[in-house]
């Protein structure tokens, strides 16, 4: 995966990048897929329904009852029925995980909820906030340098 390595802007386009990582991660759950998944997301723009007056977004519930605010790799993730509904904003991750946290019952993200689901809570958030850009590698390392 050494393709992987550094992140294009043009890699993280259109989504697929980040599918193809999310759906190798959910396939095989080995902590490398996790690594090269939450890496993708760090510097991944999402798609994000908003309601079109308010502004405010959508959020999903899991069986139990808990929330978390839907986040989509690619406009063909959404259902066609779904999508009419909203805006659809494109935010980046950090932008995504701040506009959750304005939610007090929001537990965290789930990526992809209709299709190939996959929920990321507030610690797995946290952390890949953490995780050094790798579509801007030198940026990071002039940041740190000047902390």
């Amino acid at each position: 995966m050494d393709e992987y390595k550094n992140f294009t802007e043009e890699m993280l386009k259109d989504g697929s990048t980040l599918c193809y990582l999310k759906h190798r991660f959910l396939s095989k759950k080995t902590r490398e897929q996790l690594d090269w998944l939450l890496a993708c997301l760090r510097d991944s723009v999402l798609i994000v329904p908003t309601l079109p007056v308010s502004g405010k977004p959508d959020f999903l519930e899991s069986d139990d009852g808990v929330r978390f605010l839907p986040v989509f790799s690619q406009e063909k993730q959404l259902p066609p029925d779904y999508m009419e509904e909203f805006d659809l904003r494109r935010m980046r991750t950090e932008e995504c995980v701040g506009l959750a946290k304005e939610y007090p019952d929001c537990s965290g993200l789930v990526l992809d909820g209709f299709t190939e689901a996959m929920i990321i809570e507030y610690d797995l958030t946290d952390a890949i906030l953490r995780i050094p850009s790798r579509l801007h590698p030198k940026e990071d390392e002039k940041g740190d340098a000047e902390a």
